[in-house]
């Protein structure tokens, strides 16, 4: 009996062993063995998980969108209702391709060697993978009844990295549901792996780092180490400059590295999600924080924010636009969304259309502060008192002092953003500025939007107020007020000045009334001395003549008229009065 050791198979085994080290040998049967290919098709492999799907089939992407009746892959997005909708990824990696090998005894010679395929989950169509066994057969014959079993191995991982098209013909994957969870950790495990062995330069320190000790952000793919991130992501956060926050790649979120030459809407820089951060990693009290600023900000930016009338409290109303974060696994930051998207209220929440009018904040006036859960009216800033009391805002006159302060220093010392109106204060440095809420830029004196590409030209235009303006107050105002603003605050300031000039004018008249009133009440003091003699007088008067005329009317009523005498009433200077 020949020694397996000489046989042709157990070479042949061998040679594939070295060539392909993760071969696995039986060690009861020498010929056999199993052999694990990655499938890691080119450049992707476009998977749709159904719910209605039992066995995994081959499709085409036309197929699918004919099917859904959608107009792309990227609208397939789970569903909040009780009815679960399909769901697209694109993956780059699946589960191994297990290659079952087994040679008889008359391989190669007068027998084909007897191959197995399988996956675990079963994603690849049974039909594709018994194609799959028989091109093995075919191969055999072609090499006419030789050693066939690299090439059969070349030719499987080939077909796979070409996408399925070299048997299958189409480009996507239709599997079960069930499947899901399986596909997307084998897919993100093995990026991580194949990550980690590889070398990258970070674009912070510039130096080579190895993957295992560097971050890929998930938004951009840009890659830094661990090290640097933690220190830059940190001091941001300690300093509450959380829109640093993102990538630090300076070309990140333009194309090509260019600058609008337009006003248009300001990029929104990709932030940098909390849970990513917890990836980095930073400390949680560090990430927690970074949310807490990231929310109080959104809040601050919006006009529509009604704050807590409690003064030991002063937290936001509960707010479907912003809602308080609760997880920092689970909270998601909406800055990377772009401009012209939709934005839902909350999560879960349905979109507004563009042709719905906008709801009156007013409309609404129950608010609930998201801190104490003080339930206050968003009008009257009371107690809730119910829908159907009528109440008013309030007066200027019923500001507390602290909050007609707070609205002072802000009308007097601040300049508002044009895109988003946050009030900004200069500390130091020229007037071109940056608004840290939208990152706008703006003129710092009249609040003027000013062109990214170009910001100085406002100051060197002669047409404009601001001509050659712009290191007015360079060590900022100091919170001393009088900053000589133009436009917008230019005209504020002029009309509080034109009120206070007004104000300052009726109170000199107001003392000068006063000083002619104390010699008009002399004068009318006499005038009513004389007024009180002339009114008894005309008092005694009128007495004589009702007497006169009741004893005309008796001798009437007697028929006796014609011996009336009218001397009776008297001469016509008891009806004179005197007047001074």
């Amino acid at each position: 009996m020949a020694d397996p050791a000489d046989d042709e198979r157990s070479e042949e085994l061998e040679s594939l062993s070295a060539i392909y080290p993760e071969l696995t040998r039986d060690d009861n049967d020498l010929f056999h063995a199993t052999l694990e290919l990655l499938v890691a098709p080119n450049p992707h492999v476009s998977v749709l998980f159904h719910p209605q799907v039992v066995h995994s089939s081959f499709c085409s992407l036309d197929e699918i969108l004919e099917d859904l009746k959608i107009d792309n892959p990227s609208s397939i997005v789970p569903s909040s209702a009780e009815v679960v909708q399909p769901e697209w990824q694109d993956l780059k990696y699946l589960p191994p391709l297990a290659l079952d090998i087994s040679l008889p005894s008359e391989y190669p010679t007068s027998t084909p060697p007897v191959i197995k395929l399988s996956t675990s989950p079963d994603y690849f169509p049974a039909s594709y993978l018994e194609s799959l066994e028989e091109e093995c057969t075919k191969l055999w014959d072609e090499y006419a009844h030789t050693a066939v079993l690299f090439a059969y191995v070349d030719y499987l991982q080939q077909a796979v990295e070409d996408g399925f098209t070299g048997v299958s013909g189409k480009q996507a994957l239709k599997v079960p549901l069930t499947y899901k969870p399986q596909l997307l950790d084998f897919d993100k495990s093995t990026k991580r792996k194949k990550f980690e062995r590889e070398t990258f330069s970070c674009g912070i320190c510039l130096e080579p780092k190895k993957g295992v000790n560097c971050h890929r952000l998930a938004t951009c793919g840009h890659v830094f180490c661990r090290a640097c991130l933690q220190d830059f992501f940190t001091a941001s956060i300690t300093q509450g400059d959380v829109a640093s926050v993102k990538c630090p790649d300076p070309t990140c979120g333009r194309a090509d590295g260019a600058i609008t030459h337009r006003r248009a809407a300001p990029l929104k820089l990709r932030a940098i999600p909390p849970g990513e951060l917890l990836q980095v990693p930073l400390d949680r009290t560090i990430v927690q924080r970074y949310v807490d600023l990231k929310h109080k900000k959104k809040l601050e930016s919006d006009q529509t924010t009604v704050y807590c009338p409690r003064k030991w409290c002063q937290g936001a109303a509960r707010s479907k636009k912003y809602p308080k974060p609760t997880s920092l696994d689970t909270y998601v930051d909406s800055d990377s969304e772009p401009e012209d998207s939709p934005t839902t209220e909350a999560e879960g929440s349905p979109t507004t259309k563009p042709t719905e009018k906008a709801a009156d904040p007013s409309a609404d006036r129950l608010c609930i502060c998201e801190d104490c859960s003080f339930a206050f009216c968003r009008v009257c800033l009371n107690g809730w008192h119910g829908d159907f009391v009528r109440c008013w805002p309030r007066t200027a006159a019923e500001l507390t002092a602290e909050e007609s302060a707070s609205y002072d220093f802000i009308r007097k010392n601040t300049s508002p953003c044009p895109t988003c109106s946050s009030p900004t204060q200069k500390t130091h440095g020229c007037n071109h500025m940056s608004c840290p809420q939208c990152r706008t830029h703006f003129c710092y004196l009249c609040s003027s939007w000013l062109d990214e590409g170009n910001p100085y030209e406002h100051f060197n235009n002669p047409k404009k107020e601001c001509f050659e303006r712009l290191w007015d107050l360079e060590e900022g105002d100091n919170a001393d007020g009088g900053v000589a603003f133009v436009g917008q605050r230019g005209w504020e300031a002029a009309v509080e000045i034109a009120e206070r000039e007004a104000e300052a004018a009726e109170a000199v008249g107001n003392q000068n009334g006063e000083n002619q009133a104390g010699g008009d009440r002399q004068d009318r003091a006499r005038d009513g001395e004389q007024e009180g003699r002339q009114g008894q007088r005309r008092e005694e008067l009128g007495n004589e003549e009702r007497a006169g005329i009741q004893h005309f009317l008796e001798m009437v009523e007697n028929d006796e008229e014609d011996g009336w005498d009218s001397d009776e009433l008297g001469d016509e200077e008891r009806f004179n009065l005197e007047f001074r």
